[in-house]
């Protein structure tokens, strides 16, 4: 089940004094207190003491190091969606990553945009460290509030290194360079595509962000910043290249004007991607009077002014497409389609993110990319596109507490949806245990 956002985040110090490393070491010894909604990251089992402590005894310094030289990726890396996460992706995203020989909390965090996603494992209970991690949680975190934690993190370090007489630090300098580049405009964009292609800050090829940038102009910020991240990986130059041919090449021709109800209730507010899905998608069903039944292909297929047979079989090229693209043609409703999907379930689904993404997407915005990456904007297309295609009131009406497979599997036929999406569907609303 999705987690509910907090806007509780706090990395709280309290200075200890130390006789030993170097001065920026040495001078912020700390007991270090990590807090996530209601859990407490650095608590821990102390051999020593044989108690729980919450706090643990390390250097503020490295961590808040760390903070500065990972914060792009931080602030806007997700996870990967084709690969588990590589060592430069843990490397940046996991609290271990701070080093220098302390023993940190096993605590990633993963962006999706508009929260972090903060994930809290306990460390091996057998380990022989004398310091045991014992918080297990996953929280998602208010993007202003992780970056404001983190802001006021740093600078409390900072502060106390500038009042021990340390100035001129690899931090400060650092720090100073982040802060610059959050303050312009255009070096923003071009950190935060470098971050969602997976490089650390001056390591992504030049040509390659050059071309992002060359593409925002052309299709739009928020469309580049999706396609960032599907093109994540060695073969990113690739990728891009097979994007642009496909946004060049012929498609399906659309229509699709959201009615006047739907165009005053995108706004994205404090609410989750998949509760913004959701909410769009029962209105959507309100304004087509739907009520809470399946939606024919021929349903679908006049809602986006394309052909019925199109929702029946893929495209036959042979390879695999990278995404599936909308383009408009400026404020008129007008689409042209590109499908990714070739089986029925999937194109009706496919169809149906096209639909959400013209609903919450602002009308500058030219492309409308469908990744399978795990963006803010990618969860409110999928969570749309389930709803309405598969009303989670209908669905459970429909199975009446049976999850078996075979239950399952006639729901999907029923609703047009694949099993998969069905058992995401109810995955998502805690009617079974969350799929691994």
């Amino acid at each position: 089940m999705e987690s509910i956002v907090t806007s509780n985040f706090a990395i709280n110090l309290a200075w200890l004094p130390a006789s030993h490393g170097a001065p920026e070491i040495r001078e912020t010894s700390a007991l270090l207190e990590v807090i996530v909604g209601d859990n407490v990251a650095t608590r821990f089992d102390d051999a020593w003491s044989q108690s729980i402590q919450r706090s643990a005894r390390v250097s503020a310094y490295p961590l808040a190091l760390w903070i500065a030289s990972s914060w792009w990726r931080l602030r806007w890396e997700s996870l990967p969606f084709r690969t588990k996460p590589d060592t430069s992706w843990r490397m940046a995203h996991e609290m271990p990553g701070a080093g220098h020989g302390y023993l940190w909390p096993l605590l990633t965090f993963a962006s999706d945009g508009e929260v972090v996603e903060a994930i809290c494992r306990p460390s091996n209970p057998l380990s022989a460290e004398p310091v045991r991690y014992v918080a297990d949680f996953h929280e998602a975190i208010q993007a202003r509030t992780f970056v404001k934690a983190l802001d006021e993190f740093v600078g409390l370090v900072l502060a106390r290194l500038d009042a021990v007489g340390l100035t001129g630090t690899d931090l400060c300098r650092l720090w100073d360079e982040v802060l610059a580049e959050r303050a312009d405009p255009s070096a923003t964009l071009s950190r935060t595509l470098e971050a969602k292609l997976g490089f650390e800050p001056d390591e992504a090829p030049d040509a390659l962000l050059s071309r992002l940038m060359r593409l925002s102009e052309q299709a739009g910020t928020l469309a580049a910043e999706e396609i960032a991240p599907a093109c994540a990986g060695s073969e990113a130059a690739q990728t891009l290249d097979s994007i642009e041919a496909l946004a060049s090449s012929s498609g399906t021709e659309a229509h699709f004007s959201p009615p006047p109800p739907l165009l005053s209730s995108t706004s994205n507010g404090s609410v989750t991607p998949w509760q913004r899905g959701k909410y769009l998608a029962g209105e959507m069903r309100r304004a087509y009077h739907a009520g809470s039944r399946p939606i024919t292909d021929q349903e679908l297929a006049e809602i986006l002014a394309i052909p019925a047979d199109v929702l029946q079989k893929g495209f036959a090229k042979d390879g695999r497409r990278p995404l599936g693209l909308g383009i408009r043609n400026g404020e008129s409703g007008d689409l042209k389609l590109f499908f990714r999907k070739r089986n029925r379930p999937a194109l009706r689904f496919e169809a149906t993110r096209f639909l959400g993404d013209q609903i919450s997407t602002p009308v500058q915005e030219r492309w409308l990319p469908v990744t399978d990456t795990g963006t803010a904007r990618q969860k409110t297309q999928r969570a749309f596109a389930i709803e309405f295609l598969c009303p989670i009131t209908a669905l459970d009406e429909y199975l009446h507490y049976d999850f078996s497979a075979e239950a399952v599997e006639e729901a999907g036929e029923y609703f047009g949806v694949s099993e998969l999406a069905v058992r995401s569907h109810l995955a998502n609303h805690g009617r079974i245990p969350t799929l691994p």
